[in-house]
């Protein structure tokens, strides 16, 4: 690994083979490109194979499929989109574990309630947790931030979000 790559914030949902993390390079005006890459060496080092970005943009889709990473693109843009789009990206996350090779590594821009709320639909999914609450519990076990964006994203009380 590169001596300027840093570890990035993550953590496995499934042990070698599904994490979830912050952006390769860090997010928001923190990004670096020398990072980004050595971080992108590291999560090869990891056995991922596939890349799910939650981001709003596709911010760096075309810099992970250069370097042989599988892409895909599940933008969550607000509130009401987002929770439509969870558990698309919940089932795609699912599709590619089950006939990809390697590992998959699904990022949003930070590790945020935005992560927290992906981790928990996942967890849902893959039938890792029994509710929401549960999989919002791990989520926090992961070092995510639960808070009400979070809540409202996976619709507290009301059950899973909406198929």
């Amino acid at each position: 690994m590169s001596a300027i790559a840093k570890v990035p914030v993550h953590a496995w949902i499934v042990p070698g083979s599904l994490a979830i993390a912050e952006r390769p390079g860090g997010g928001g005006r923190s990004h670096r490109i020398a990072r980004r890459n050595g971080e992108l060496e590291w999560w090869h080092d990891q056995g991922v194979r596939t890349i799910v970005s939650a981001m709003r943009s596709r911010h760096c889709l075309i810099e992970y499929a250069q370097k042989g990473y599988g892409v895909r693109w599940h933008p969550l843009k607000d509130l009401v989109q987002g929770r439509a789009e969870l558990p698309r990206l919940a089932d795609d996350v699912a599709s590619v574990m089950a006939r990809e090779p390697g590992a998959v590594l699904v990022h949003c821009d930070r590790a945020s309630e935005w992560l927290a709320a992906i981790d928990a639909s996942i967890r849902l999914r893959l039938g890792l947790a029994g509710d929401v609450a549960e999989a919002l519990l791990q989520a926090e076990a992961d070092g995510l931030p639960v808070g009400a964006l979070a809540s409202e994203l996976m619709d507290v009380g009301s059950g899973p979000p909406p198929a």
